[in-house]
């Protein structure tokens, strides 16, 4: 049966599945959920969550390498902009490598809302 052991409610007079969201077990339509049982508000909550993280990690990687570059590579006032340019093009391209790693990494540990 399909939802079997996933919460299945007979409460919809066969009008269709009423399933618990695997996340929040707050009870859904089976059509407003999406194939691992999330609700919208799961996707939006983790998506949410998944943002944050990935910009922490945009700003910690693009502070290190900021002071790599003064630092080490000692930038003169000429090229002082294509620095500026690459430190901010790390942060973007890690801040979005970050929040889709972590999304992931939410999606696969795929724990209830509650733990």
């Amino acid at each position: 049966m399909v939802g079997e052991g996933v919460g299945v409610s007979g409460a919809t007079g066969g009008s269709g599945l009423d399933l618990h969201c695997s996340r929040c077990r707050r009870v859904c339509r089976g059509n407003e959920l999406d194939r691992l049982l999330w609700c919208e508000g799961c996707i939006a909550r983790a998506k949410a969550r998944a943002k944050r993280v990935g910009w922490m990690c945009g700003v910690v990687l693009a502070a290190g390498l900021g002071a790599w570059i003064h630092f080490v590579q000692k930038p003169s006032a000429a090229l002082l902009g294509g620095w500026i340019g690459i430190v901010l093009a790390a942060f973007w391209l890690c801040a979005r490598a970050g929040t889709e790693l972590w999304y992931g990494v939410l999606r696969i540990r795929h724990r209830p809302g509650g733990q």
